[in-house]
């Protein structure tokens, strides 16, 4: 379940709904700055699994084997004269010249063995060779075109990647945006796609935390809530302002149904992180749930209103409401995403769609055109003409 033309990939879960923020009262003599507690979560409602929730060293522990070999491999005189981190990319290079992409979310060492895996395994092995060779490792969030890979009672699974940056070691402190400043550094970034947009830089406790996702991805897709809940404890305890660990652990609370947690966790959410889409719409999807109508769509108008930099999580909400018959907001949705990445073609059929149902033939035809103009596959440009030519007759 990984895309197979994309760099290193992790699960997002994103269950198609929406939020309210509720406001902290304050008294009016004084503003505190405290910084928001994650909620305590229902424990309660979970059982402890058989399976036992692997630990860091776990994911990224090699085998004796493995290490004896990266250790023949940097003695050569060619490489050994080379800087640690250009070492760790030549020995790299040449392991994963067949690597077998695949949609599972291996360990360092299984990716190893198995010469495969998928993104983030990759990111992982990666970060274990650095960290066998005392190189330090960051990573930068990239934004990929949305590719669904499975959708289940309102989940939407879609892929994105983080690229690794490879660093030499320094005792100066440094913030994300002067982390390679006057630092020597290699970028290893696997399947990069021509439509990649970079996002944020992320430090090791950031990435580990993706990684529990994914883990905690794979068990709720599998309908196994209770593992899915250690795993996301685990992932937040590396860092508790990930909206996607967040947002998973509401929506399990709300499967289980405590949707009083559900909805105080959605409200941390929207206090601690800017990456509010998924968030917003998950919350709507409970407030709608409880009858909640103006609560509900209070939310709906700051998530018309919302801006985002990444716009892919757009173009998915504007599935759901296409799902659910709410061509207007489609519409609005669709063009945010559009206004970002114009070149996603599949996104101006389903634009075209939401035009139509509405009455607006012209504007559908127009996004059918455009459409048939960003499409490369014969079969995608197949399927656009053949819409286009019926609106023409309309």
């Amino acid at each position: 379940m990984c895309r197979t033309d994309r760099s290193s990939l992790r699960w997002s879960l994103t269950l198609l709904v929406l939020i309210l923020l509720t406001a902290c009262s304050s008294s009016p003599s004084k503003k505190l700055n405290l910084k928001p507690q994650l909620p305590q979560t229902n424990q309660q409602l979970f059982q402890l699994p058989d399976e036992q929730v692997p630990s860091l060293s776990q994911l990224t522990s090699l085998t004796p084997i493995q290490v004896q070999e990266i250790e023949v491999f940097v003695s050569q005189p060619d490489i050994r004269k080379l800087p640690k981190n250009k070492q760790v990319f030549e020995y790299l290079s040449k392991k994963l010249v067949n690597f077998n992409y695949e949609g599972v979310n291996y360990t360092a060492s299984e990716a190893m063995d198995n010469a495969g895996g998928n993104c983030m395994s990759l990111a992982l092995l990666t970060f274990a060779v650095a960290k066998q060779l005392g190189v330090k490792s960051a990573f930068q969030v990239m934004h990929t075109e949305p590719m669904l890979l499975e959708v289940t009672e309102n989940i939407a699974v879609t892929s994105d990647h983080v690229r690794t940056y490879l660093y030499e070691e320094s005792n100066e402190v440094q913030s994300a945006t002067t982390l390679f400043f006057n630092r020597d550094y290699v970028i290893l970034d696997y399947f990069p796609g021509r439509y990649d947009r970079t996002g944020k830089v992320i430090n090791e406790q950031q990435f580990f935390a993706m990684f529990y996702r994914n883990l905690a991805a794979d068990s709720l897709l599998a309908g196994n809530f209770d593992l899915a809940y250690q795993l996301l404890e685990k992932g937040l305890s590396y860092d508790e302002l990930y909206a996607p660990l967040i947002n998973m652990m509401a929506i399990i609370h709300r499967r289980k149904g405590d949707e009083d947690t559900a909805e105080r966790i959605y409200q941390y959410g929207l206090d601690v992180t800017d990456s509010k889409i998924s968030l917003l719409s998950n919350y709507y999807f409970l407030l709608s749930k409880q009858g909640n109508t103006l609560a509900a769509e209070e939310i709906k108008k700051q998530l018309l209103q919302l801006e985002d930099s990444n716009p892919y999580d757009w173009y998915l909400i504007g599935k759901s409401a296409m799902k659910n018959g709410d061509f207007k907001s489609a519409e609005v949705y669709f063009n945010k995403f559009l206004n970002n990445t114009p070149y996603y073609h599949q996104a101006y059929f389903d634009l075209a769609k939401a035009q139509y149902a509405m009455g607006r033939e012209v504007l559908a035809k127009s996004s059918i055109k455009l459409a048939l103009e960003y499409a490369e596959l014969p079969q995608s440009q197949k399927q656009y003409l053949a819409k286009l030519n019926w609106l023409e007759q309309m």
